[in-house]
This record gives C-alpha cells, sequence and structure tokens, in this order.
C-alpha cells in the first residue's frame, strides 16, 4: 500500500492538474506530450554529462598516472643514492644480513657494516662453529656459536649467504653511479613527460566546446517549456 501510495503521489506531481489529468485515459495524449519532451531533454543531458564526466575522468587519471611515474622514479633515484639496508635476508645470533649490509649486536660492538667493504669466514671445533668478520677497518672479530646451540650446517650456511650477498653488493657498487645517472635521467624525462596529460585536455577542452555550440539542449529545454505551457494552458497547473 505504501509504494502504491508513494506511485500515485510521484504521477499526481509529473501531472498536476487533479486525478483526471494525472491518470485519465482521455488525457493519454497530452501526458504522452509532456513525458517526450521531459525524455528528450533528460536523453540529451544525460549523454553530455556521460561525456563531460569521462572526459574529466581521463584528466584526473592521466594525472595521478604522472604522479605516480614521478614517484616511482624519485624513490628509484632515492634508493640508488641512499641504499639503506636493503632487504632482509638471514640472521645468525647478533649478526644480521640484509641486502647491503651486516647488522652486528653484540655487548661490545653495535654497527652496520657495509657488505662491500667487509670479510668473513667460518671454521669449526668439535664443540664450537667460529665465524671470523673481518670489518671496514680491517681489524677481524670472532663470533663463537657452541655446537649445542646452533648446528655447524646452520653456521656455513649463514657464511655462504653472506658471501653471496658481499658479491651482489660489491657488483652493485660497481653499477651504482651509472645506474644513478640512469635514473636520474630518466626522472628527468618522466617529469617533463606531460604527454598524455596534455591529450586528455585537449579532449576535455574540445568536449567542453562542443557542448557549449551544440544547440540540441537548449532546443529541448524550449520544447519542455512548450510541453509545459501546453499542460498548464489545459489543467491550470504548470509541471515543476
Amino acid at each position: 500500500m505504501l509504494v502504491a501510495a508513494v506511485a500515485v503521489g510521484w504521477q499526481l506531481h509529473r501531472y498536476p492538474g487533479g486525478w483526471k489529468y494525472a491518470f485519465g485515459n482521455e488525457h493519454d495524449a497530452a501526458r504522452r506530450d509532456l513525458q517526450t519532451a521531459r525524455g528528450a531533454l533528460r536523453g540529451l543531458e544525460r549523454t553530455a554529462q556521460k561525456e563531460l564526466s569521462g572526459a574529466r575522468a581521463a584528466v584526473e587519471a592521466a594525472t595521478a598516472s604522472h604522479r605516480r611515474r614521478v614517484r616511482d622514479a624519485e624513490l628509484h633515484v632515492a634508493h640508488l643514492r641512499e641504499p639503506g639496508r636493503g632487504g632482509y635476508r638471514a640472521e645468525l645470533g647478533p649478526l644480521a644480513l640484509y641486502e647491503y649490509v651486516l647488522d652486528v649486536q653484540t655487548d661490545e660492538w653495535r654497527a652496520d657494516l657495509p657488505l662491500h667493504e667487509i670479510a668473513v669466514r667460518a671454521e669449526h671445533s668439535p664443540t664450537a662453529g667460529h665465524v671470523y668478520l673481518v670489518g671496514p677497518d680491517g681489524r677481524q672479530h670472532l663470533m663463537t656459536y657452541p655446537v649445542a646451540e646452533v648446528g655447524e650446517e646452520q653456521v656455513r650456511t649463514f657464511v655462504v649467504d653472506v658471501h653471496n650477498a658481499i658479491a651482489g653488493a660489491k657488483a652493485f657498487q660497481r653499477e651504482r653511479p651509472s645506474l644513478l645517472r640512469q635514473a636520474e635521467a630518466d626522472l628527468r624525462r618522466v617529469r617533463t613527460d606531460t604527454t598524455e596529460q596534455t591529450k586528455a585536455r585537449l579532449h576535455l577542452d574540445a568536449v567542453t566546446a562542443r557542448q557549449s555550440g551544440d544547440t540540441r539542449i537548449p532546443q529541448a529545454r524550449q520544447a519542455l517549456d512548450a510541453a509545459h505551457d501546453r499542460w498548464h494552458a489545459l489543467t491550470g497547473s504548470r509541471p515543476s
């Protein structure tokens, strides 16, 4: 009943003047005349709004894409300038291996050691594994791992991981200057490459200009005003 009441109220609102004008069969043609004028205007407005919204969305998407590309290029340059630790790889007691550094955390020594400046080797005795670490200053440090706590295979595996990471870090350091130059050039290019934004804005300008000169919507509004006039002349009430 509520739905029916709402439907009746909506019909009376759309076709004001009384029940017979809103529902009577004798006024079908007048209602169709008004509905046709309304539908024509709304269809044109809906199509124009959809086209304009699409063009604006394309500008926003192109702008956002450019920002992302610039941000990604900036992050790449920043990484090459200051690589930091890099990704985590493995750890063994007080030693934590990262992509570019070996983090040491003992009671006597706390430091991030650049991998390309250190060396490491392992030795074993029946009771313990020994990791010899040569720091950037050339001094050698000994880390001892009792076999009862850390197995020989675990120590050897960690030292192999460190060896491989050192090789990777040294290669990265050799290549870093050229990689940085390329990354900075890419950043400059990305910052100045606004081709997609320009195309999107030109398309938006073209759509806006074409719609501004399109006479179909003003004509449809005039046609709807004329339909309102005819309905008012028939019923004494003017549709909103």
